[in-house]
C-alpha cells in the first residue's frame, strides 16, 4: 500500500507491516494500491475525543497553502 502523511514521503507499506498516524494537524494525503496483479486491504481502528468529529476535510485553500509542508513526489 502507498502512504502519505504531511512532512514525510511516501512510501509502501507491505503485508504484515503496520502504519500509524498522529493526531492533531497533520493531513493524511494518500493511501492506495500499489500493486498490479492483487486487491489491497487494511483495517482501521480511529480513536476520538468524545463530542469532536472523527473525520474533517481539509479545504482545497488550505491544502494550497500548507503544500510546502509535503514532501516532493518521486518522479
Amino acid at each position: 500500500m502507498i502512504f502519505e502523511l504531511e512532512g514525510e514521503p511516501q512510501r509502501v507499506v507491505k503485508a504484515g507491516e503496520t502504519f500509524w498516524e498522529p493526531g492533531g494537524d497533520v493531513i493524511h494525503y494518500q493511501d492506495g494500491n500499489n500493486l498490479q496483479d492483487a486487491e489491497t486491504k487494511f483495517v482501521v481502528t480511529m480513536f476520538c475525543a468524545p463530542g469532536k468529529p472523527m473525520l474533517e476535510v481539509v479545504p482545497a485553500e488550505e491544502l494550497e497553502e500548507r503544500r510546502e509542508r509535503r514532501a516532493p513526489r518521486p518522479s
